[in-house]
């Protein structure tokens, strides 16, 4: 995609189709089939149906695997921040990776700009600017921890903010489930200490507390609420043997996985 002075709408319906974007560049994508394959430098993951990624981090690649329905809209970032000038909110102009599920103003906006750019309209200005506001409107619980960030400016602490959540779009949506601390601290530049520091102070938890409450959290509706062999969901998990995730699941819960299945049954 050249690095053009607009924007971009994208309606990718098409097993196989790929986007690339390049770094400067800010962009989000509401996925309404299937999934897409995302791969930057310091994400690998998925967007599954239903769910909306905003990017503004580095270059990214966008791919089409299976069958998909994805809207995106596209542009250097300096075209969002013009877009936003008039828009509450004070200086924030970055969008942070993460993923939502749209509201449905969102979601009607992302088909208009679709239609208009189909009939050869993609820069109606109204339809570019309101849809630009709702998806930095989408982020507002992500900025409610800037208050909680370092640094004597705002531009210090949205900065900071980037770099955490970074860690925290990896951990929660990333495809590994085997993270560590040193390439934690490395997508976020900083030194493990400092990394276990300010994100502590951000968001409560340490980035491998965070995992943990994530991986437990998903090892038990796995368990409840599917078949699928716990043999399996021990390696989905992350765990290095069934025996493990067992032992591990009994002393979270209190119940081993044979109980809390007998139970669901009931």
């Amino acid at each position: 995609m050249p690095a053009t002075e607009r924007f971009h709408v994208v309606v990718a319906a098409a097993r196989g189709a790929q986007v690339d974007l390049p770094a400067g560049w800010a962009s989000a994508w509401w996925v309404l089939q299937g999934s897409l394959v995302v791969q930057a430098p310091t994400f690998q993951g998925d967007v599954g149906k239903g769910r909306l990624l905003a990017w503004q981090d580095g270059p990214l690649r966008l791919s089409a695997p299976g069958k998909v329905g994805a809207i995106g809209i596209a542009g250097p970032a300096h075209l969002w921040a013009h877009r936003l000038r008039d828009q509450p909110g004070g200086s924030d102009r970055l969008l942070m990776p993460w993923q939502v599920r749209p509201g449905r103003e969102l979601r009607r906006l992302m088909l208009r700009v679709a239609r208009l750019s189909r009939h050869g309209q993609a820069r109606n200005d109204a339809a570019l600017g309101a849809l630009v506001a709702a998806v930095h409107e989408s982020q507002a619980p992500v900025r409610i921890y800037l208050d909680a960030c370092s640094g004597r400016t705002r531009q210090r602490r949205e900065q900071v903010l980037l770099r955490l959540m970074r860690v925290r779009h990896l951990i929660t949506f990333g495809r590994s489930t085997r993270l560590d601390l040193t390439s934690l601290a490395e997508v976020a530049n900083y030194s493990p200490t400092h990394l276990i520091r300010l994100y502590r102070e951000v968001f409560g938890e340490t980035p491998l507390e965070h995992a943990n409450r994530l991986r437990v959290g998903r090892s038990w509706a796995l368990v409840r609420d599917t078949r699928m062999p716990i043999g399996d969901i021990s390696e989905v998990i992350g765990f290095e043997s069934k025996s493990a995730f067992c032992r591990s699941f009994k002393a979270n819960f209190g119940a081993t996985t044979s109980q809390v299945r007998r139970a669901g049954a009931a």
